[in-house]
């Protein structure tokens, strides 16, 4: 038996700017960190039969790998040649909730099947991998930064030039990081959706000197104060983060709703001093800093959340047998 996992990601500052339609004319970058909330891939060859046998939120039972209809399952196991073998996924966070769980399965694939293959990846493999299946074979309407993140996983500024990719870790210290664990609360709105559809219209509206190209821009200068923040002055952050949420409400409509406005709204009433919705948009997770000496107010008043750590290991194999 085989179990490889990817973690998913909560991203702070810079989402968007790593959209190919923005990097086209610009240089991206974001700051993101991973949770210890994870997709897993767990398999096992068979010994009585032929074939595949997949189940995720469905079940395929097919001959050959390229007879999948899961399209990223599809090119992961038809690269590598997986056959005779039974596959199960699952996720601690459902899809559609704007943690990266996509690309997390993509990077979640690809561990697995390379590790069948006795081959081993490096995150930085494993993320380029994941672009070019998504981004440059699928399609996919998405960006960049998602694939690296759970790759890498830890607290990283991931910086895009074209179709280049430049990561460090941000130097921050145990405390801070504890704090930041305490600090940010996941609270989820509305309900699971696909954000092709969002950032397939973000990535039309990203055009020479459009609104949304200034905007993108402006979420690009937010990741090096957030850095910094993160680094020296965290209490910024919330700040910094309502500025980023007010900068992405301008870049494509449907980011927001009346659900997500209020729930905003009662959280910054009681105690956070800002956050952002995760994500495309339309649904998914609200990220609200919480000061320490309102978390008390925030939690009596708001009491789902999503508990996580932050998560220093990315991508990679939890059980071989």
């Amino acid at each position: 038996m085989l179990i490889a996992q990817a973690p998913l990601r909560v991203s702070l500052f810079g989402g968007g700017s790593d959209l190919p339609a923005f990097l086209a004319r610009h240089d991206g970058a974001v700051l993101s960190f991973a949770i210890n909330r994870r997709v897993f891939i767990i398999g096992h060859p068979f010994t009585h039969r032929e074939g595949i046998l997949f189940k995720y939120s469905q079940t395929e039972d097919v001959q050959k790998a390229g007879d999948l209809q899961h399209p990223i399952a599809n090119e992961v196991f038809s690269l590598y040649g997986l056959n005779d073998i039974d596959i199960a996924v699952m996720s601690d966070v459902p899809a559609g909730t704007g943690l990266g769980s996509s690309s997390s399965f993509t990077v979640a694939c690809l561990t697995f099947a390379s590790r069948l293959n006795k081959l081993e990846l490096s995150a930085e493999q494993l993320a380029s991998e994941a672009c070019r299946i998504e981004i440059e074979v699928l399609k996919e309407p998405i960006g960049y930064q998602d694939q690296w993140a759970a790759a890498l996983g830890g607290v990283n500024t991931i910086e895009f030039s074209g179709t280049s990719v430049v990561h460090h870790a941000v130097d921050m210290n145990q405390q801070n990081k504890l704090s930041l664990e305490r600090n940010i609360f996941l609270v989820p709105v509305g309900k699971p959706r696909s954000a092709s559809s969002l950032l397939e219209l973000q990535s039309q509206q990203i055009t020479p000197d459009s609104v949304a190209e200034k905007a993108t821009r402006r979420l690009v200068d937010l990741v090096s104060l957030g850095e910094t923040a993160l680094m020296s002055a965290l209490d910024d952050l919330g700040p910094l983060l309502h500025e980023a949420w007010c900068v992405k409400r301008e870049i494509v409509s449907g980011v927001t709703n009346e659900a997500i406005d209020n729930l905003y709204a009662r959280g910054l009433l009681v105690g956070a001093t800002g956050g952002k919705l995760l994500g495309a948009g339309g649904s998914g997770y609200l990220a609200f800093y919480v000061p320490e000496d309102r978390q008390e107010e925030f939690s009596g008043s708001i009491l789902d959340r999503l508990n996580f750590s932050i998560s220093d290991e990315g991508a990679g194999v939890i059980h071989e047998s």
